[in-house]
This record gives C-alpha cells, structure tokens and sequence, in this order.
C-alpha cells in the first residue's frame, strides 16, 4: 500500500472574495466593539442593533463563535454577559449578576458542552452558563486572594487555566473546579492562553511589560516561580499589555495594549501582533483609545485574507507567492492555505492519511484517505484520484463516504475508493489541490 501523496495544479478558477474571519476587540476607553482584518485593513466600529444597541460602559472579556457567527462579551459597568452576531445584529443580554459588588472581567467558550464561562473579580469566582445566560453555576469558588482577571480552556484535556489580578499567580484545576494547582508566581497575570498541540501556555505580565510562554511540562514537579529557566520571553518593553490570544495553526500572537503607561514602552493603545517564538518585531495592527481585550476568527474566505493572516504586512511579492516555499517543508504556500497549515514553521502534520476501510457486512475492504479541507472558498477546488502505477491518475472513482465539521470554516473529509483491495493489487491515492490563479 503507498502512502498518501498531494499534488498542486493551478487553475483558473474564479475566485468571489467574501469576508470571513480577522480581528475582534474591544476598545473600552470608547466602550467600542472593533473588527478587522489579520493585518489591521479595513477597520470597523460593530454597531449594535438589538435588544441593546451599546455594548456597554466598561468592556471586559471577548469571545468569538465562529461556529455560530456570533460574539459574547462582558460589561462590567452594568454587570452582564452579553452575546451579539458578528456582524451586531440580533443583541442581547444574556445574564446580569444581581446584589452589586461583581466585575465580571473575562469570557471563554466551551463549544463541546456549549457553555460560557467568566471570571468575576470581585466575587472571587468563576462560573459557567449555557450559550443562552440559563442555568448558571459556580465552577470555582475563592478562586485567587485577589480575583480572577483573565482565563481560558482546554476542553479536550478537561482544564481551565486563570491568573489573579495582583497577586501574581496562574493556576489551573478541573473544569469542573476540581484538583486545583497553582502553576507559576510571581507574575501580574492579564492574558492567558493555552496552545494544546504543543501544549505551551502563553500569557501576558503586565508589570515587566512581557509576553511570556512555558511548556507545560515545565509545572509536573508543581508550582514553578516566574524566573524558572523553562519561562520564555517572548516580547519585551511593552506599554501596558493586557489581553491575549493565539492563531494556532499560523503561530500567531496577538495581544492589546491598553496605553495607560504611555511612552513607556512600545505598542500603547494598540492592537499588536507577533509570533510564537518571538523571532521577529511585534506589528502594531490598529489604534485605539484604550484596547482591552481581543479575539479572533481564524476563517479565510480567499488565499489573499490568509496572506494577511499567516505573514508579515512587510512580506516581500517572492516569499507570499503560492508557489513560494519560505519554510523550507517542501510544501508550497498554496498547498498549506488549503489545508490550514503555517506556512512560515516547518509542519509536522500529515497533508492527507491513508488507511484501510473496513465497512461491516462487507467482505472486502477499500483503501481510503482523510484530509482537512476549507468550506466556504471559491479559489480553491480538492480532488481526490486513484492509480494503478502512479503515472496515470483517474477523476471518478471515489465516493465521499462522511464530511464532518472541522476547526475554523474546515471540514474533515473521509473519501473512499470506489475499488477493493481484492480486485486491485497496486492501488494509489492522492489529493489534488487546485488554486485559482492569483
């Protein structure tokens, strides 16, 4: 049996530029929801149209659902949870915390279980909701001495990791609020973020004006302090860095910087970009009056938005070519646009996975593949073809045998030959890729 091998063709296809995914933030000195592209085009104010037509007077959390093409955020000037469709329609407020004293200050969704969690300083708790502000639970109670500020999930491990407004710890329990560990000190915590495929954590110390990151292999042997070896700097002299998140697949950081240190270190007021390793400048994207928070939509609707997302504003014509390969992984650009891969790291990811189909009740079995495709694109076109000797590659003679929702506007494909192993002794797959020109 051969292993599975991709090819890219080049077509024309014409290609319909529709807007997906880019940037969302909060700007709270203007009590401002905000979008963009990847590289900080096209700037926008979301006006709100709805059961509340203001997002409110002190912006917190974000948190975007681009399953659901909606957004939540919290306001902790009126002390709700609120949810809007991406583009502002359809607003609602989906709980209020009663009796005062609360500060609702962070948002994370847990998709699998459709529940949204915060964070409520003040309170010292976390809690959890349904996607529609019903059945509200405390998760974590005491959460930190004082308060739990930022937050975020790792579902398929079961995980919440949080960090305290000033106390200068993150910790990490069940997401249940079971077996909870103090993971690092003596840190001003603000973004938190966990990368799970190479299980990093990543956040943000607002006092030494850092980004930092740490395997999380590093906290086994228990809490570790902040000047621990295995602690990463990953950006420096900030301003007043405040709110995190990570674009996985492009190994991508980007945080807000609040500006309420002005001219005391770089990226005050802004929106900013960097990468995982820290290896180049960080990109200021956009400017506001006071960025708090920000989050993303990692869909891309055309080769030209995933340039914005994956590369540099200062990228050269040669190196953002489709057929350009600047990692050096023998996969040119084009080929990891298609299946969501970065194209500035090395990937270790299969393209495409061949095995064997068992189907019971059937006697013989059939060779089939599995790929990661993009939906909703029209400059890309997938094909899967088989051969008998690997010259001649024939269109037609596979089935598409399940099509399941994949992570950001992907689908994960299964495709089978038509073909047993039985009545063919040299059988071969391959996935073709055609890209329209650009």
């Amino acid at each position: 049996m051969s292993p599975g091998r991709l090819f890219l063709a080049l077509i024309p296809l014409m290609p319909v530029f529709l807007q997906a995914g880019g940037v969302y933030w909060t700007d709270r000195g203007a009590s401002q929801l905000k979008r963009m592209n990847f590289d900080g085009s096209n700037l926008q104010t979301i006006l709100l149209s709805g059961s509340v037509t203001s997002p409110g007077r002190n912006l917190r959390g974000l948190a975007v659902d681009n399953v659901s093409n909606r957004i939540f955020w919290a306001d902790n000037g009126a002390d709700r949870l609120l949810r809007a469709n991406l583009d502002g329609s359809g607003s609602v407020i989906l709980h209020t915390i009663t009796g005062g004293n609360s500060f609702p200050a962070d948002v994370r969704m847990d998709f699998a279980n459709q529940q949204l969690y915060w964070c409520d300083q003040t309170r010292l708790r976390i809690q959890r909701s349904t996607f529609d502000g019903t059945a509200v639970t405390d998760v974590i109670t005491n959460a930190a001495a004082s308060g739990p500020y930022f937050m975020d999930l790792d579902v398929p491990e079961g995980k919440i990791y949080w960090g305290d407004f000033s106390g200068g710890s993150i910790f990490r329990a069940n997401l249940d609020g079971s077996q909870r560990e103090t993971l690092l000190t003596g840190n001003n915590t603000r973004g938190v973020r966990i990368d799970p495929r190479e299980r990093m954590l990543y956040w943000i110390n607002r006092d030494d004006k850092k980004v930092h990151r740490c395997p999380l292999a590093a906290f086994e042997g228990g809490t570790i302090p902040l000047t621990h070896p295995a602690v990463q700097t990953l950006y420096t002299n900030l301003d007043t860095p405040h709110g995190l998140t990570l674009d996985i697949p492009a190994r991508k950081i980007y945080w807000a910087d609040t500006g309420t240190n002005p001219g005391n270190g770089t990226g005050g007021q802004s929106i900013c970009r960097g990468d995982f390793d820290g290896s180049t400048p960080l990109e200021i994207l956009a400017t506001g009056s006071e960025p708090w928070d920000v989050d993303l939509d990692l869909r891309c609707a055309s080769y030209t938005e995933w340039v914005q997302r994956c590369f540099r504003r200062d990228a050269s014509v040669d190196q953002i070519a489709p057929e350009a390969d600047p990692d050096g992984d023998g996969v040119p650009n084009a080929v990891e646009y298609a299946f969501d891969l970065s194209p500035m790291h090395a990937d270790q990811l299969k393209l495409a996975t061949l095995f064997v189909r068992v189907t019971p009740g059937v006697s013989d079995d059939q060779q089939a593949v599995i790929y990661l495709r993009r939906s909703g694109v029209s400059d890309l076109k997938y094909n899967v073809q088989v051969s008998t000797n690997l010259l001649q590659w024939s269109d037609g003679e596979t089935v598409e045998a399940s099509v399941a929702p994949g992570p950001d506007g992907t689908e994960l494909v299964l495709s089978s030959s038509i073909h047993t192993l039985m009545t063919r002794s040299n059988h071969f797959m391959r996935v073709q890729v055609q890209l329209a020109p650009q």
